[in-house]
Formats: structure tokens, C-alpha cells, sequence
């Protein structure tokens, strides 16, 4: 006797199966379909962050190589005149505020890619489950590595592993763009020596530098899986008069 249509579409779950596959039952091959389109789909966004922080960090490069040739082309012309210092105090605060910007975007980016990452590894803890024989296919920690208490729950990087990232190398350029329009205001101005200037720049960069460096701390001690782009992972609930 030939096996029946409904025999055919639904999977045949064996009583000596994966616990998670006998939970499922019926409806393994729709939550696998779903879990392979999830997975797809976290994928898709986790390169998206990628792709926006690399585009965000070269438009403040590009910005910031295009301004220094204008300045270096004014203070030729001008032979460091007035017309350089107000191009230079017009042009220099407006990359401060891009660098900025630019700076914390990115730090919200790198943490949306590490939400990203421990939800594809959620969904690589479901297919293991379901289907024990693909340990040997996929990397796997297991062992004592795999038993160690992870602090936190929750991933942090070191002080060190923050300043290779692309947030903190735009952090460095913003306080060098601070500190030289600092020392700028202050030879506008006329106030104090060469060696005064210098030191005001290099203080007010220094200070700059340890705002940047203590937000992307903060935003990396603050970090909850759940508090990363909470509309990509909630359902709204519907008005109220609209059929649900």
C-alpha cells in the first residue's frame, strides 16, 4: 500500500530522537524552515552593520582628507592669513560634529553586530539540538572550555581589543581635529606662546580621546542581547480596533 499524502509531507519523528525533535513533533520542518529563514535573515542585517560602519568611517575620511587639502590650499594662498584661520575655525568645528556622530553610530553598530551574532548562535544551538550529528560538521565548544562561566553572560573586549576597532580610530581623528581647533582659537586670539598652544591642543584632544573611550566602555558594559534594536525583535501589539 502506497504511504499516504499526509505521511509524505509531515517528517517521521523517531521516539528515540533528539528530545528537541520529539518536542516539536509535526511541526519540526516548519520550525527548521523558520529557523533557516531567521538565520538567513540575521546574516543579511549582520553584514548591513558591517557595510554601514565601513561606509560611515569613509565619509569622515573622505571629508577629512578633502578639508585638510582645502586648508592646506587657503594657508598657501593666504600665507597663513585671516582668510586661512576663518576657513580653518568655520571647517574644522564641522568635522568635530561629523567625527562625532559618525563615532557613536559606529559604536552602536558593533554592538548591534555582536546581538546579531549571539542570535545566529542561538540558532546554531536549536539545529544541534535537533540534529545531534552535525557536531562534527559545525564548530562546537565542548569540554571544560565549554562549561567555563562566560562573565557577565555577555561578551566584553578588552580595553586594548575597543582601541583596534574602527569606532576608535575615528575617536584618535576627532581629538586631533579638537585639539588643532583649539590651538587655532587660541593663535587666533593671540593668547600665550607657540609651546601654550601646543599644550592646550594636546589637552583638549587628551580630553577628548577619554570622553570617546569611556562612552565606548560604558555602551560595552551596558550591552544586553536584549536591548539591541528591540522594534527588529518585538511584535507591536496592534491598535486598538484593528483585527489582530
Amino acid at each position: 500500500m502506497p504511504p499516504s499524502r499526509s505521511s509524505l509531507q509531515r517528517p517521521q519523528v523517531s521516539s528515540t530522537g533528539p528530545a528537541a525533535a520529539r518536542a516539536f513533533g509535526d511541526r519540526l520542518a516548519p520550525a527548521v524552515t523558520f529557523a533557516t529563514t531567521e538565520h538567513f535573515n540575521l546574516q543579511t542585517a549582520r553584514a548591513m552593520t558591517v557595510s554601514e560602519a565601513n561606509g560611515r568611517a569613509s565619509i569622515f575620511m573622505a571629508a577629512l582628507s578633502s578639508s585638510l587639502i582645502a586648508l592646506a590650499f587657503i594657508g598657501q594662498m593666504s600665507r597663513l592669513g585671516a582668510a586661512f584661520y576663518a576657513f580653518a575655525l568655520i571647517v574644522l568645528p564641522v568635522l568635530a560634529f561629523m567625527g562625532i556622530v559618525t563615532f557613536q553610530r559606529l559604536v552602536q553598530s558593533s554592538l548591534e553586530d555582536i546581538a546579531y551574532a549571539q542570535r545566529i548562535g542561538r540558532l546554531r544551538g536549536f539545529y544541534l539540538a535537533v540534529a545531534p550529528e552535525l557536531a562534527p560538521y559545525m564548530l562546537v565548544v565542548g569540554g571544560t572550555r565549554a562549561r567555563a562561566p562566560v562573565p557577565g553572560e555577555a561578551p566584553a573586549p578588552s580595553a586594548w581589543q575597543l582601541t583596534l576597532t574602527t569606532a576608535d580610530m575615528v575617536a584618535v581623528l576627532n581629538s586631533v581635529v579638537l585639539g588643532a581647533c583649539a590651538g587655532l582659537l587660541l593663535q587666533t586670539l593671540g593668547v600665550g606662546s607657540l609651546a601654550t598652544i601646543l599644550a592646550a591642543g594636546s589637552v583638549v584632544g587628551a580630553v577628548a580621546l577619554s570622553i570617546q573611550r569611556r562612552h565606548h566602555v560604558r555602551a560595552r558594559d551596558a550591552y544586553t542581547p536584549d536591548s539591541v534594536d528591540r522594534m527588529s525583535i518585538v511584535v507591536p501589539y496592534a491598535p486598538p480596533g484593528e483585527p489582530t
